[in-house]
């Protein structure tokens, strides 16, 4: 096996990556609130939006604010995450956003055309508080000459049951609209006090949808006769509203009286040509992992290495952006050397293809 040193440069060539078009780890930002406008037109730490809002009068909620969306220290895996707080109240909505999806999809490798979201969140403890809370790719869909902006796909989990379901725009008979998928042959209940990983894609082409709720579950999907394609991706939200009340309802849905801190982390948003929500080799422990990236930080050098027989066939880097700063192909590596000097500090993820398997992994240039 021979070993290379790769220099940092801008490549030209194409390599079979899923392209990533945003991704947020919030461990380059400060801790504190992500903004200080919380009417979605300033943007904030990491180029991120927000939207807060109490709802419309009358309503009892009082507490939108730019503290409803910050940098925390509680992360997954002792990182730093995102915290959002809902209503205190019967009403209101919180929206926090990145512009420039549509320009990263519009410009997306020929053949990537579906769309995934993956992200981390944690459940809370046993709450009374009625909200609803996720991550959603919103898009447009196109009838003659008539543009709509449609929910494509995303999650919705309830914090006072703690059901995970999935949302999107399906085709229902004869009529189109939002629905709520139930992911199982029964609603799905989360653990309180959990991190999940979960993730969720829509192919524009076909118009199938699917939801992955860990690394190693089957993805859950609808029949095609339910898919509705074409639809063109150009956002994606954290999402969190109010569950409104419901007299009628059996039981009864009482008002929203309680706010809820919801933690979110890892949101990776990518263009792929094949569904590869969850990779189980994105989430392998790195002791067990067939590929090491180290040392993380890293400041000149940073080394790939396989372990046993595999070999290492393209290295790709991205930054948060999603923006392209590296690649390379190449045969027969075991390891091989990337000098990152001239990078910017800060957080990138680092995608490598060894044989059939494809890794990602995030590392820190000091």
């Amino acid at each position: 096996m021979k070993r290379i040193l790769l220099t940092l440069a801008l490549s030209a060539s194409t390599i079979a990556f899923s392209q990533t078009l945003q991704t947020e780890s919030f461990n380059a930002l400060t801790i504190g609130n992500i903004g200080t406008d919380i009417t979605g037109t300033t943007i904030g730490q990491g180029s991120w939006l927000t939207f807060s809002s109490d709802g419309a009068a009358p309503t009892t909620s009082t507490n939108s604010a730019a503290n409803n969306y910050q940098v925390v220290a509680t992360g997954n895996g002792s990182t730093q995450g995102l915290q959002i707080t809902s209503p205190n109240g019967d009403k209101g909505q919180r929206f926090m956003w990145k512009d420039g999806l549509d320009a990263s999809w519009a410009s997306r490798t020929t053949g990537n055309n579906i769309i995934e979201v993956e992200y981390d969140f944690f459940t809370g403890p046993v709450t009374d508080s009625r909200t609803q809370i996720g991550m959603r790719a919103y898009g447009d869909e196109t009838v003659g000459t008539v543009v709509t902006s449609r929910t494509i796909v995303g999650f919705v989990y309830t914090t006072n049951t703690r059901v995970l379901g999935g949302v999107a725009y399906l085709k229902n008979g004869a009529s189109n609209g939002t629905f709520l998928i139930t992911l199982g042959a029964t609603p799905l209940i989360l653990n309180a006090n959990t991190w999940y990983t979960i993730g969720c894609s829509y192919n524009t082409i076909t118009g199938e949808t699917m939801w992955k709720t860990s690394p190693t579950a089957t993805p859950n999907g609808l029949p095609a006769v339910n898919w509705i394609p074409n639809m063109v991706p150009n956002e994606v939200d954290f999402v969190q509203v109010v569950v409104g009340a419901n007299a009628t309802a059996v039981p009864p849905v009482p008002a929203n009286t309680v706010t809820s801190n919801m933690l979110f982390d890892n949101y990776v948003a990518r263009a792929s040509a094949t569904n590869t929500l969850l990779g189980v080799n994105d989430f392998v422990s790195v002791e067990t992992n067939v590929i090491s990236v180290y040392p993380n930080p890293a400041t000149d050098l940073l080394n790939v290495a396989t372990n046993g027989s595999d070999t290492i066939n393209a290295v790709q880097i991205v930054d948060l952006n999603g923006r392209e700063v590296f690649t390379k192909s190449f045969s027969n590596v075991s390891d091989a050397q990337i000098n990152v000097n001239d990078l910017s500090a800060g957080m990138y993820l680092i995608n490598i293809k060894s044989g059939d398997k494809s890794v990602t992994k995030k590392f820190l240039k000091q």
